[in-house]
This record gives structure tokens, C-alpha cells and sequence, in this order.
């Protein structure tokens, strides 16, 4: 299992906590921005020039 593929069941986790725990939705909906953030961030580090040869 790749960083991405363990990256999206994480989310998958945290967006059904976010809907179900009302009292710390803060905590789910900051931890969805690190993943999506950390996920974006391995998407451009794929697609950089430097990586093409």
C-alpha cells in the first residue's frame, strides 16, 4: 500500500468522524486540511519537471 492509497482511506476515516463527532469537528475538519494539503503536495511533487526524464 502506497502514501496515497493509505492518504485516502485516512480521509475517508476522518470525513466520517467529522459528520458524526459535532463536539471536535475543528480537530476532523484541521486534520482533513493536513491530508488534503499533504496529498496536493505529492500531486505537484509527481507532475514536476524535475521528476520527467
Amino acid at each position: 500500500m502506497n502514501r496515497a492509497e493509505i492518504l485516502r482511506m485516512e480521509r475517508e476515516k476522518v470525513l466520517t468522524n467529522f459528520k458524526e463527532d459535532n463536539v471536535n469537528r475543528a480537530k476532523w475538519l484541521t486534520a482533513l486540511m493536513d491530508i488534503d494539503d499533504e496529498m496536493e503536495e505529492m500531486e505537484k511533487n509527481q507532475n514536476s519537471p524535475f521528476d520527467q526524464n
